[in-house]
């Protein structure tokens, strides 16, 4: 009987051994499933903290029409938002993510691929989906068939969801399989209020390969399985069962009925020890349990009682956190030796405990701070902002928001190196954290981007010699590797409650005020105001025409100015000059849309344009009798300093068969100040073309002269403001003669601007100068104009 006994005990211990191993696997199951889930809920939730990502989604939702939509603005801003989802779906290690908007409408979705992530984009022609796609390492999207689309990421994401869970802003997860693979969907709704704004669902895959290495690890088998019904459970939630050849655990996901994971364990080898355990157990039973009985007792009476329970109490000590001390018991033998080792044990766990501590503090404060320059990041910005707001809010008190950024930072990066760039940003930090004191928080928000405010502010004047001790900051070198780096800043400020009772608007106003001082040239303060929102809006209008004219380059005309020979008083050259009438702007000068175009880059475009245009209206000229010497064509530095203006140039010279002599390009004199040695090397290269070089505006305040002498120009343009005072002003006089006297010095040519009067055009007869250009000879002219103007100056000369 004993035997039988202990045979079926040896059979029930290794089912039991088998039901704890197989549901050791199912807790590890759950818990990778658990960590996957909270991954894909704190990724989604950073994303509803992200001002930038709802104001994007807020100009989606507001502007986006499938009958009249506007690609311009809704593809740059939904590549945009995919980036962001970029970022975000790398930094949370997941596999892909979606964008649904208010209307539960696809959008945007990012997915991982073999060789990385692909970026996705919906738009719309003809009042139809049209999906556009990239992967990381690409520049530019490229149409892709809607079919080609990512099968778990659906268009209407409803089909997943009952409709109470769309209404809560918690994330929800759904797990389903597809393609003999494991999608686990975390999904959270944005609202405004009681308004969506939008769904987000980040998913993870869970392969084959995953159940394949928890099979390995666990010497087990197991499968994903979509119809449990097939399975011969007693319950559908979760069975133990030995009937077959295998001991099977069926794993059912809460998050779906239908769905569920196979655990099994081979019992061949248990079923074969029992079977010679039977034929051997009787005769070792007796023999054995007959001397291990007495043994037994005489070592749990004189060995086992005692020591046992000091184990135990130094044991329930340790469980109870009590680290300070472990009874070591003195028997010789191996309880003496677990007694020392239940102190290492104690020594380890007091060691693990107090580094867990520390790496506790060390996290958070990783979390809340920037880990270049340890300043608060947006989100700890942002919990301590709210809470200043709260506060002022009670005591009735101003708070001053000041949003500030480097001036030229880029430039710092490019020239410098990034590791010289990023010094410097430490030693800002620095800087302005000493100057800042306990007045108010610090953060870093991004790139050169920082924040500030300052709690308990008097008045507006307080606040306005805040940031101009702060602008003074500025005024001492900084000293990073060696290199003596001279920073500006721009500065927003925005005013609780005056210009905003919540942290994102004044953050936002604040931003709008920092982008006004930048338009100003940097180096400044500027306050909100209802007018800069106008004036955004108005740039914002001009940037959007100007992607319109861009493509349609109808709008656009060119103007060419005479330059006549002083000694001859005939006509030898033009200069091209650009109008732009928009068809949505009305006309719209120079001085409102350069600047513009040079900040966004599409100067680069717009410059190409007049490059070829330029070029073949001189042939043309030439072609119907109007034979000139040169063509002039004014550079921006964006140009120079962006894009492959030499090729740009080499075509348009192929394209037109102007030769290159006759073509004569003007260079802003701020250009070569800002990028000497680069300007040197650039401008080289034109010159080895032969064509001419000019420095547009010479002499206006900038430092250039040293550099003329290794510079390869050959001309020099006095600008209009030294000649609107002659020849009655001596310190124009003085100025237009020296920088004759410096062209003659260094061979160079000489074009005066803006003359108006014979007065102005006699000062310079006698004088080293070759060209006039003017509205005393003529005001730009349109290419049918200019045609007569230079036959009626040949006929009258």
């Amino acid at each position: 009987m004993l035997g039988v006994y202990f045979d079926r005990f040896l059979k029930a211990k290794a089912i039991a051994d088998a039901s704890v191993h197989l549901q050791d696997v199912k807790e590890k199951i759950n818990l990778d499933f658990k960590t996957n889930e909270s991954s894909l809920k704190d990724g989604l939730n950073l994303l509803d903290n992200d001002a930038m990502f709802l104001a994007s989604i807020s100009l989606i939702n507001t502007y986006q029409d499938t009958h009249n939509y506007n690609s311009i603005l809704l593809d740059e801003e939904k590549k945009n938002l995919a980036q962001m989802l970029l970022k975000q779906v790398k930094i949370s290690f997941n596999n892909a993510i979606a964008l649904y908007d208010k209307d539960g409408v696809l959008t945007v979705f990012v997915n991982k691929e073999a060789k990385g992530y692909r970026l996705n984009f919906i738009s719309y022609e003809n009042n139809k989906m049209v999906l556009y796609s990239k992967t990381e390492s690409q520049e530019s999207y490229a149409k892709t068939p809607l079919s080609n689309k990512v099968r778990y990421i659906s268009l209407k994401h409803l089909s997943y969801y009952t409709q109470p869970e769309l209404v809560t802003s918690i994330p929800i997860t759904r797990h389903f399989l597809e393609d003999n693979a494991l999608y686990v969907v975390a999904h959270k709704s944005i609202f405004d209020g009681n308004v969506t704004l939008a769904h987000i669902e980040m998913s993870n895959k869970i392969d084959n390969q995953y159940l394949t290495n928890v099979a390995k690890n666990f010497d087990i088998h197991c499968y994903f399985t979509k119809d449990i019904s097939s399975i011969d459970t007693k319950n559908k939630s979760e069975i133990f069962e030995s009937k077959s050849d295998y001991f099977t655990l069926l794993h059912v996901s809460a998050k779906n009925a239908n769905l569920g994971i196979v655990i099994s364990l081979d019992k061949s080898s248990l079923n074969k020890a029992l079977k010679e355990n039977r034929e051997d157990m009787m005769i070792y039973l007796f023999v054995i349990l007959f001397f291990t009985l007495g043994f037994l007792y005489l070592l749990f009476e004189r060995v086992l009682s005692r020591p046992l329970a000091q184990l135990m109490q130094n044991i329930v000590r340790i469980g109870n956190g009590d680290y300070s001390h472990v009874e070591i018991i003195s028997t010789g033998d191996e309880f003496e030796e677990i007694s020392w080792s239940i102190q290492t044990l104690q020594e380890a766990v007091n060691t693990r405990e107090t580094k867990l501590l520390e790496a506790k503090n060390e996290l958070k404060f990783l979390s809340d701070h920037d880990d270049l320059t340890n300043l608060y990041n947006r989100r700890a910005f942002k919990r301590y902002f709210s809470a200043a707001l709260l506060q002022a809010k009670k005591n009735n008190t101003q708070i001053a928001m000041l949003l500030f950024d480097l001036d030229g930072f880029k430039q710092v990066n490019d020239t410098l190196s990034h590791k010289v760039g990023d010094m410097l940003l430490v030693e800002v930090a620095k800087r302005v954290s000493s100057f800042l004191g306990n007045k108010g928080i610090i953060a870093r928000m991004g790139g050169d981007e920082f924040e500030l405010f300052i709690e308990d502010c008097k008045d507006t004047l307080s606040v306005e010699e805040q940031a101009s001790a702060l602008l003074k900051l500025f005024e001492e070198a900084f000293t990073c590797n060696d290199f003596e780096i001279h920073a500006t800043v721009s500065i927003g400020v925005a005013l609780y409650p005056e210009h905003g009772e919540d942290d994102d608007t004044l953050i936002k106003n604040a931003d709008l005020a920092m982008y006004a001082s930048k338009a100003k040239g940097g180096n400044q303060a500027s306050f909100y105001s209802a007018e800069l929102l106008q004036k955004t809006k108005e740039r914002l209008d001009i940037i959007e025409a100007l992607r319109y004219a861009i493509k349609n380059p109808e709008e656009f005309t060119l103007l060419y100015q005479p330059k006549t020979s002083i000694k001859t008083g005939k006509i030898v050259a033009v200069e091209a000059l650009i109008r732009w009438k928009s068809k949505t702007l009305g006309f719209v000068r120079p001085d409102q849309f350069i600047k513009i175009a040079e900040d966004t880059h599409m100067i680069i475009d717009i410059g190409k344009w007049v490059l070829n245009r330029a070029c073949t209206d001189f042939m043309d000229l030439k072609k119907c009798g109007c034979k000139l010497e040169q063509m002039s064509v004014n550079l921006s530095s964006v140009q120079l300093l962006y894009s492959d203006i030499h090729t740009t140039v080499l075509e348009a010279i192929r394209a037109s068969g102007i030769q290159s002599s006759e073509l004569e390009l003007e260079i802003t004199e701020s250009y070569i100040a800002a990028n000497a040695q680069e300007a040197i090397e650039s401008l080289r290269k034109f010159r080895d073309l032969g064509i001419d070089l000019a420095i547009d505006d010479f002499g206006t305040g900038y430092s250039s002269m040293s550099y003329l002498q290794k510079l390869p120009v050959t001309r020099l343009k006095i600008d209009k403001s030294f000649v609107d005072e002659l020849p009655y002003s001596k310190e124009s006089i003085a100025i237009a003669t020296a920088i004759m006297a410096l062209a003659s010095t260094f061979g160079l040519k000489i074009t005066v601007e803006g003359v108006e009067t014979r007065e102005q055009l006699e000062f310079f007869k006698d004088k080293y100068c070759d060209e006039i250009q003017g509205y005393y000879y003529s005001k730009p002219l349109d290419f049918e104009a200019l045609q007569s103007y230079i036959k009626n100056s040949f006929t009258s000369s």
